[in-house]
């Protein structure tokens, strides 16, 4: 799986001068480039334009400085962030926030104004933007084209689906983290799904047991929707057993060399369809977790803790 992973640009002396251009324009960076802020050219962030992982995108990463900078008088925003990068909103298929993918289709209009939070502690400190349209370059008059070069709406499709490929390579790592704490989730669950002990029924009276039959109903339930996405992951569409081994495969014949093949228009749809598959596939393991924790797991702890405490209570009291 393709990822990017550069040197850190707060750990290196090394960087590019930024020179203002149009995204489409930009040469692939080789290294950091240090970036002024549109609205506030005295503030810097980080850029990486076309790294070999998204050659559609780039990757920024802004310093705590700049989100402290009292004479500031707006928050940054990914607008902002756009503008600053040279990049139309309006072509942005997929952004990623320290780690998490977003639809940029989804996203209402007001959203791009919202401020941007600081990356904290997370492990990914790195905000990603994918485009989805690269639009043909013009000819240039009375030359022909270059052999072998593709160009119009054919290459627009090959854009799209590249964009729709890298965006779907960030979401399945993310699926991949989301499976893991759905596996610990579940043995968990498992476990708490059992019978009183003969001192727990002892201790407890008919509504803590009516609780525990409630509470192990909804172990049940949330074990079996748990159970459920994670077979999805397993063997659905978007595992190797589905049908994602066919779009690597359909990526590195046709999308990468740029070799046009039959029935290319629907492939690009189903290359859409894979990524909104993906990140349905995240969302649902994510709800599925939290309704775990919070209906399943805390449900039966509450009911433990309270009849252990009846028991102790008891054990006092005899003492």
């Amino acid at each position: 799986m393709a990822t990017f992973r550069p040197i850190d640009p707060f750990e290196s002396s090394t960087y590019s001068t930024f020179l203002p251009m149009h995204f489409f324009e930009r040469p692939p960076s080789s290294t950091w480039e240090l970036v002024p802020l549109a609205d506030a050219p005295h503030c810097c962030l980080w850029a990486w334009f076309k790294p070999p992982a998204a050659p559609q995108g780039v990757f920024v990463r802004i310093p705590e400085e700049a989100f402290r900078d009292p004479a500031r008088r707006q928050p940054i925003s990914l607008r902002g962030l756009l503008q600053t990068i040279g990049v139309d909103s309006q072509l942005v298929s997929v952004w990623t926030l320290y780690g998490t993918a977003y639809d940029a289709q989804l996203l209402a209009n007001p959203a791009w104004d919202c401020p941007l939070p600081e990356p904290g502690a997370s492990p990914d400190p790195s905000i990603g933007i994918y485009l989805k349209v690269l639009p043909a370059p013009a000819p240039a008059p009375a030359a022909p084209p270059t052999a072998g070069r593709m160009q119009g709406p054919l290459e627009q499709v090959f854009a799209r689906m590249e964009a729709d490929w890298y965006a779907s390579l960030q979401i399945e790592q993310q699926v991949d983290a989301a499976a893991k704490q759905l596996n610990a989730t579940l043995m968990r669950v498992n476990s708490l799904n059992r019978d009183m002990s003969p001192e727990e029924a002892r201790g407890s009276d008919s509504q803590d047991k009516r609780d525990w039959q409630e509470a192990r109903r909804w172990l049940r339930d949330v074990a079996a929707r748990v159970s459920r996405f994670l077979k999805d992951h397993t063997v659905g569409m978007t595992s190797n057993a589905g049908k994602r081994h066919g779009f690597e495969t359909i990526y590195k014949q046709h999308v990468a060399p740029r070799v046009p093949v039959e029935g290319l228009e629907q492939a690009e749809r189903e290359f859409e369809a894979y990524r909104k598959s993906l990140q349905n596939l995240l969302n649902n393991m994510t709800s599925a977790n939290s309704s775990a924790v919070q209906d399943g797991e805390r449900r039966a702890q509450q009911v433990i803790t309270r009849v252990a405490a009846k028991i102790r209570n008891s054990r006092s009291k005899r003492g």
